[in-house]
C-alpha cells in the first residue's frame, strides 16, 4: 500500500543517483510518491520535484473507504483487527502508513492531481494532503476525471501541467 515501497524508491533514488530527479506516481504509486516525500532524502540531489496523481492520505482512511463503499460495514471490528495482524506480521499498521502525516515532513515542491469525479479514492481526500504540505505545491483537480484517468481525460493539459511543475518552479 506504499508504505513499505517507499523505501525502495529511496534505495533506487540512492543507487540511480542524479542531481536532478521527479517521483511521479499514480494512485497507490502517488501514496507511495508521498509517503517518500517525508524521508531524508540522498545527498547530491540539486532539483527533486514530487507528482502524485490520486493518493490517498493514508492505507487507513482508503481501506475504511472501500470497507464501506464496497460492502457497506463500519471500520470496527474488521480494520482495528487486521491493521493489528499487519503490526504483528509485517512491522506496521494501517494508522501508521500515512501520505498525510508524511506530506507534513516534505520540503520540495509538490504537484497534487486529482479526477473530480474519483470515488475510489475521493477526489476530497487530495484537499488535506495538499493543505498538509508546506512550501512550494500545486493543486489540479481534472474535471470530470475518474480514478486514475485524469491523464486519459485530459492528455493535454496533464503534459503541460506535469511540465510546467518540473521545469518552471
Amino acid at each position: 500500500m506504499g508504505w513499505k515501497d517507499r523505501l525502495d524508491v529511496l534505495h533506487w533514488m540512492k543507487t540511480f543517483q542524479a542531481d536532478t530527479m521527479v517521483v511521479h506516481g499514480v494512485s497507490m504509486g502517488a501514496a507511495t510518491t508521498m509517503m517518500l516525500s517525508g524521508e531524508t532524502m540522498p545527498e547530491g540531489i540539486k532539483d527533486l520535484r514530487f507528482v502524485e496523481d490520486c493518493g490517498y492520505t493514508s492505507v487507513w482512511d482508503e481501506f475504511a473507504n472501500q470497507l464501506n463503499e464496497q460492502f457497506g460495514l463500519p471500520p470496527f471490528p474488521l480494520m482495528y483487527s487486521t491493521s493489528l495482524l499487519c503490526q504483528l506480521r509485517y512491522g506496521w499498521n494501517f494508522s501508521k502508513a500515512s501520505a498525510l502525516e508524511q506530506v507534513k515532513k516534505c520540503s520540495y515542491p509538490m504537484l497534487f492531481i486529482h479526477g473530480s469525479t474519483d470515488t475510489f479514492v475521493p477526489t476530497e481526500m487530495v484537499h488535506p494532503l495538499y493543505e498538509a504540505k508546506p512550501g512550494t505545491k500545486t493543486l489540479w483537480v481534472a474535471d470530470g476525471a475518474e480514478h486514475a484517468l485524469s491523464y486519459h481525460e485530459h492528455k493535454a493539459e496533464y503534459i503541460s501541467r506535469v511540465r510546467t511543475f518540473c521545469l518552471d518552479q
